[in-house]
């Protein structure tokens, strides 16, 4: 058995990549995930385990599954905004407001990442921008087939019923 001399590292490699592949992942005409072979379905099947992974409170593999998404298909928003969920759980709210904000730089109709920019503008005291994007979320879903216009619904509907309890109190009284 002969050994060879050349470090691990300076292996030759079997496989060859075709030059105009690699230029085209270095122009972002093509993403990580396509580059190395990965098909939508298998990008989509590791989202689904990690969506599983967040519902079960394993947050922290969850994080790692979306990171790894994001990286290898930076321009998907529901990749993005699932990693924005995930930071969410975490209490990293800049983070999750990043990631939404990503998500809907590619997808602004995304009613996921509309919700959880909406609520996270909320808790930052950004009233108006939060029930805009609650509400654009709600146009979007009308029907409220997802658990995120839900969510908005009871929000809104949760922040008018505050808003008439405010405007039926006595003068003195909203002073407090």
């Amino acid at each position: 058995m002969a050994v060879s001399s050349k470090p691990e590292s300076e292996a030759p490699s079997d496989v060859r990549i075709p030059k105009a592949l690699t230029e085209k992942l270095v122009r972002g005409e093509l993403q990580l995930g396509q580059f190395l072979g990965m098909t939508r379905e298998r990008l989509f099947d590791y989202a689904g385990m990690g969506h599983s992974m967040l519902q079960a409170g394993r947050t922290r593999l969850a994080l790692e599954i979306f990171q790894g998404l994001v990286t290898a298909a930076p321009r998907e928003p529901a990749f993005l905004t699932q990693l924005g969920a995930t930071y969410l759980t975490l209490e990293r709210t800049d983070e999750a407001f990043d990631a939404f904000q990503r998500a809907l730089a590619v997808e602004r109709s995304n009613v996921d990442a509309l919700v959880g920019r909406g609520e996270l503008l909320l808790r930052r005291g950004n009233i108006p921008d939060g029930l805009k994007d609650l509400s654009r979320a709600i146009e979007l879903d009308p029907r409220l087939q997802k658990r995120s216009t839900q969510r908005a619904r009871s929000t809104l509907l949760a922040l008018k019923s505050q808003a008439e309890q405010i405007k039926g109190r006595p003068a003195s009284s909203q002073k407090k």
